[in-house]
């Protein structure tokens, strides 16, 4: 990538802990822990009940302090995994006003809560309120980092599926286009994200009946993917680690995830970015949606992912921990 400005973006409510500008709090960190370990191995009952804990220590947190946020935040994604789409609603609501005060209604931390809840009304396929969200969280975000910036991407490609739902296929294509030029210039052809957005530009031609059109986009991303895969950056399972080096964990077994009736009834294609931790016997844990596609294939994407096992990662001899990115794909056949 030569000279090329990396970025890198996080839900705010995921790195609160490691947040310095915080009071710390021991036992609120603990039971945030404990509860998204409970959540990684789907002990539903013991992180809502965990979460309630760490909801009543965040109380006597300041009004404007954002950890009172993170208990919310989690309960949603409790009831997510569990597939109970209603419960969330509520927790969003209860949560608006208190990233907006402990953020501001105009900042780009609180313009991260509002993409996120625009991804759950995409998911619940309630279309108009998806779109205010996203396009809450993109005036805020253009306004603050310019329309250069890969978050304004993603929240650019999030419209473009959005619109493509809705069988508004100019419109999507106008902004998978804008989203495609935005991360090809900030993060470089071979980053996943843009080779997601080249592939999704692609599956939309071909419903506009546009093949020769598609072509070039599918061999770029083809491409890219290969670039990105030998990229030394991502370094080579294949190769032992010598000295201090890691050798990085490898996927061993891997069951595939399933379809929604959204998402196929939508023909909805694409692929879901993961990140997660792989602990020293190669089990994966502490799941994390970085890049959404919706219509509850993220969920299905995590849930497959619970059951894979890793070779670990291996410094020295000794089995170690590691955090690796996995992208699943979806295609209709």
């Amino acid at each position: 990538m030569g000279g090329t400005t990396r970025y890198a973006t996080a839900f705010v409510w995921a790195v609160l802990l490691s947040s310095g500008g915080l009071a710390q709090d021991g036992g609120w960190e603990e039971s945030i822990r404990a509860a998204r370990e409970a959540l990684a191995t789907e002990r539903y009952d013991t992180a809502a009940r965990i979460l309630r804990r760490a909801q009543s220590l965040s109380s006597r947190f300041a009004t404007d302090d954002p950890r009172r946020v993170v208990p919310l935040m989690e309960l949603a994604k409790l009831h997510l995994q569990r597939g109970d789409y209603a419960v969330p609603e509520q927790l969003y609501r209860e949560a608006d006003p208190i990233a907006r005060q402990a953020w501001g209604a105009d900042s780009t931390e609180y313009a991260s809560l509002l993409n996120q809840i625009g991804r759950y009304y995409h998911l619940r396929v309630k279309y108009a309120e998806a779109e205010r969200f996203y396009r809450l969280a993109f005036s805020i975000r253009t306004r603050h980092l310019g329309r250069d910036h890969p978050d304004v991407a993603a929240v650019v490609n999030n419209l473009a599926v959005l619109y493509e739902n809705q069988v508004q296929y100019a419109k999507s294509e106008t902004y998978y286009r804008t989203a495609l030029d935005i991360r090809e210039r900030a993060l470089g052809p071979d980053d996943l994200s843009t080779i997601e957005t080249l592939e999704h530009l692609a599956r939309l031609l071909h419903k506009l009946s546009r093949p020769g059109d598609a072509a070039p986009l599918e061999a770029r991303a083809r491409e890219y993917r290969r670039t990105a895969a030998s990229d030394p950056q991502t370094g080579d399972p294949g190769v032992p680690a010598t000295g201090g080096e890691t050798q990085p964990a490898v996927l061993m077994e891997r069951s595939e995830p399933d379809y929604t009736d959204e998402a196929r009834i939508a023909n909805h294609e694409g692929s879901v970015l993961l990140q997660a931790d792989i602990d020293a016997d190669g089990r994966p844990a502490n799941l994390l949606v970085v890049r959404p596609l919706g219509l509850g294939l993220d969920e299905e994407a995590v849930k497959a992912v619970r059951q894979w096992s890793f070779r670990p990662a291996r410094r020295g001899g000794r089995r170690v921990a590691s955090r690796v990115r996995l992208e699943i794909s979806f295609r209709l056949m």
